[in-house]
């Protein structure tokens, strides 16, 4: 840009130049004052030349200022319209391919449900089929289980039977044996009784034939007595009537109680008498029942002692009979309890099994579902496609040993009680692959969703306008051919599918990334 510079002549100057003329006579002095004149006029002509050249500069710098901010709002708006139209079209295109291959994955998933309607029709019909020999199954295990309570029932009622008729046997054995032993008792009984009756029939007759030769001995002794007596009181009555009438005499007054003592005297002579020989009877019979006493005591004793052994064999027995018997019922009723406990626990267990089996039927439908085709017809791989896939497969083992060591774990049938899980391992393996596989497949959405966020950010930062999308590169400007976006290329896993089929198929694992 050129800058046109114009001289203006100062006063100073035009009064210098008209007063040369009148000057030209004047002294040394006026002279070097023009001189010094002339130096200022300069000077100040510079300067003013100087603030006139700064002035058309700054001019001319907010000019250029202001046209470049023109030019660049201008260069951004068409870079814009470029950028808008040629991202337009990269979006047109990237949707027309999502559209493709979402209609791609629509089909392939319709024909995935058409498919698994067939399955899941084949499958209940499966289930079905299973269900119903199950139920067979369950039902031959109860008949079996209630043949075998019903035998056990049977030896029980057997065992009971036999025992009811031992306890019977003995029983009336014993019921003989006491019958027996009751009659023996009874006929000794009926024996001393007899002998008893016998001796007292003896002692009886004995005793009124002493009784009648004592009556009438008494009686004879008694007239005796009677006759001496009465001759005694015929004398002594003669005395006493004399001494009476001597005495009624001399003692007429005490007469009266005399006579009532003698008549009291009499009375009571005669009962002493009577007593004194019923003493003298009871003396003797005493003495004689004694004798009897002490002989019976005798024989009653010998006999006591014979029937209190007897007694006691018989208690003895009985008690040993009947600890027996109650040792028996003991044992018989803890056999019972423990029976029917064991009975009780045995149905409490198949009930608790028949729960969990049923559960497992539950659980196994449900899973049904999510199998693949290989896994419902080949519900669990066997260890020789294991081989013959190591075999056949690209595996860097990097040692012999190892393969071999592999093979032969593989290979292995192992114990029949090792081996009862290995079904369960088998599917637990393939759903944890599954899993795994999943998360792997989740991660790498979620890092090429971070990515994607990143860049559409980046390109809303390019098209919107503030202070600090200012401040910061433009993504959308292109320099040379180079773009600033901060892309990451996306790493895509193209038309490889996440599925696992069992845990011999690794290779068929997405790579990582």
């Amino acid at each position: 840009v050129a800058c046109h510079v114009v001289a203006v002549p100062s006063p100073v100057t035009v009064g210098a130049r008209t007063g040369e003329a009148d000057s030209s006579n004047a002294s040394p002095n006026a002279a070097a004052n023009i001189d010094r004149a002339n130096v200022m006029a300069e000077y100040d002509k510079q300067q003013l030349m100087q603030q006139g050249r700064r002035q058309s500069l700054r001019r001319d710098a907010e000019l250029e200022l202001k046209n470049t901010k023109y030019n660049m709002s201008k260069l951004q708006e068409s870079w814009l319209k470029i950028m808008r139209t040629a991202k337009t079209k990269q979006l047109k295109k990237q949707v027309e391919i999502i559209s493709q291959n979402h209609e791609r994955d629509v089909d392939r998933r319709d024909a995935i449900l058409q498919m698994l309607d067939r399955d899941l029709d084949e499958a209940e019909e499966q289930h079905q089929v299973a269900v119903r020999s199950h139920l067979l199954n369950v039902d031959r295990l109860l008949e079996i289980q209630q043949s075998r309570l019903m035998a056990l029932e049977d030896d029980f009622n057997n065992d009971v039977q036999t025992l009811q008729k031992e306890f019977d046997l003995e029983r009336a054995q014993i019921q003989e044996k006491h019958t027996l032993e009751k009659r023996e008792l009874e006929l000794i009984i009926q024996h001393v009784e007899k002998d008893e009756k016998q001796r007292e029939q003896a002692d009886i007759t004995e005793y009124q034939s002493q009784f009648e030769m004592i009556r009438n001995r008494n009686i004879e002794e008694d007239h005796q007595m009677k006759s001496g007596l009465e001759e005694k009181i015929e004398e002594t009555r003669n005395k006493c009537k004399e001494k009476l009438n001597n005495y009624t005499q001399l003692t007429e007054g005490s007469t009266a109680d005399y006579k009532e003592y003698l008549q009291r005297d009499a009375m009571l002579s005669k009962q002493v008498e009577r007593k004194l020989r019923q003493v003298t009877r009871m003396h003797d019979a005493i003495q004689h029942w004694k004798l009897k006493i002490t002989q019976n005591k005798q024989d009653c004793e010998e006999r006591n002692s014979q029937l209190r052994t007897e007694k006691d064999h018989l208690a003895k027995h009985f008690q040993e009979l009947k600890a027996k018997m109650n040792n028996m019922r003991s044992d018989e009723k803890k056999r019972l309890a423990d029976l029917t406990l064991n009975a009780r626990n045995c149905i409490r267990t198949l009930k608790d099994q028949l729960a969990i089996a049923e559960r497992i039927l539950k659980t196994a439908a449900l899973c049904r579902k999510f199998e693949t085709e290989r896994e419902k017809v080949l519900p669990f791989y066997l260890s020789r496609d294991q081989v013959q896939e190591m075999e056949e497969g690209n595996f860097e083992f990097g040692d012999e040993d190892l393969k071999d060591e592999i093979k032969k774990e593989i290979t292995d049938v192992g114990i029949d009680e090792w081996t009862y899980l290995d079904n369960f391992f088998k599917r637990f393996n393939k759903v944890k692959l599954d899993h795994l596989a999943i998360e792997q497949e989740v991660g790498r959405l979620q890092k090429e969703n971070l990515q994607l966020r990143s860049i559409l950010k980046q390109f809303l930062d390019g098209v919107s306008v503030n202070e600090d999308v200012l401040a910061q590169p433009n993504p959308l400007l292109v320099v040379n051919g180079k773009v600033n976006l901060n892309h990451v290329p996306v790493k895509r896993i193209g038309e490889k599918k996440v599925y696992v089929e069992a845990a011999h198929h690794v290779t068929n694992m997405p790579p990582l990334g």
